[in-house]
């Protein structure tokens, strides 16, 4: 009988396997923000949209610990917005209807130490203990100011929530405080 074994005598011998040789190529170790509410985190991810889109623009931004969502506007059809999941990156996009609140802002244009500040507080500033929170339930949205007399201006909201109520702190742009929802109202 005839046999052909490539580059080997014998068709035991497993040097020949193409994957077990070198070929060079170095392991490309991605480092992106993943605790996304720290001042580090929160500007990580900022960056990464600019990366990304070549912009900070967008409809809305909400940042958990560990991912964020953001809604942009749909190139092809202006009367849709896609929504991007974050989480070392940013997935494909989920396409929706955009209604009349959706207002095009820079999503980057406040405070950023500000915004850790106010979410790091917020249990206590609402009223409820530290330890009573689970990390996973403190989010912060970023989104358009509805005041008409400040055009392309930001509110932040930093809330919370645990078994004993929730609450959130409502902030403009640059930090000034605009109301405080306690877990009793």
């Amino acid at each position: 009988g005839w046999g052909l074994y490539g580059n080997t005598t014998s068709p035991l011998s497993f040097t020949s396997d193409p994957g077990a040789k070198s070929d060079g190529i170095p392991g490309k170790v991605v480092t992106p923000p993943k605790q996304l509410q720290s001042l580090g985190g929160l500007n990580g991810l900022l960056e990464q949209m600019k990366q990304r889109f070549g912009d900070t623009m967008g409809y809305s931004l909400v940042i958990y610990p560990k991912y964020a969502v953001l809604w942009r506007a749909d190139p092809t059809d202006d009367r849709r917005k896609l929504s991007y999941t974050y989480r070392g990156g940013f997935d494909d996009p989920t396409p929706s209807a955009k209604d009349e609140r959706d207002v095009v802002v820079d999503l980057a244009k406040f405070d950023v130490k500000k915004a850790v500040e106010y979410l790091r507080g917020a249990p206590e500033s609402v009223g409820l203990q530290q330890t009573d929170v689970k990390p996973d339930n403190t989010y912060l949205t970023v989104d358009p100011a509805r005041d008409p007399l400040n055009p392309g201006a930001l509110e932040l909201r930093a809330s919370v929530s645990s078994d004993f109520g929730s609450g959130s702190v409502t902030f403009a742009g640059d930090g000034t405080l605009k109301s405080v929802d306690t877990v009793d109202g």
